[in-house]
């Protein structure tokens, strides 16, 4: 009987302390060139370039949260592309904007900076 108690207690509690937020999404635009690079998502398959995928945004349009793009070369002779977006941060909002396109240039190695650009038309 206790441990009934306990848990009718611990429901209320969660009940109590739970607020409603509503969820903002936004689509991105992800290509790659070549075409068919495999797109990760914070470590879940998302498909293969080109594709448009959902992230959840504040109302502003930023990420909420850390989000890490990689595109996955599909030959030895291309390169891994990654893109890191941190959360959103008032002092510094610029860089967790969501894109409306990301394309990621394959054949670009990290010691050119990379092949990752933005556009948001």
């Amino acid at each position: 009987m206790k441990i009934l108690y306990a848990l009718l207690a611990a429901a209320a509690l969660c009940a109590c302390t739970s607020e409603e937020k509503e969820i903002y999404s936004r689509q991105i635009e992800i290509v790659s060139v070549p075409e068919g690079a495999p797109i990760v998502i914070d470590g879940l398959k998302m498909g293969t370039a080109p594709l448009c995928v959902g992230v959840e945004t504040n109302e502003d349009g930023y990420f909420v949260r850390k989000t890490v793009i990689t595109a996955i070369p599909q030959k030895a002779s291309l390169f891994t592309q990654v893109v890191t977006f941190p959360a959103y941060l008032a002092s510094n909002p610029e860089k967790s904007r969501v894109p409306e396109k990301i394309t990621f240039h394959m054949e670009k190695p990290p010691s050119q900076g990379g092949g990752v650009t933005f556009d948001d038309d």
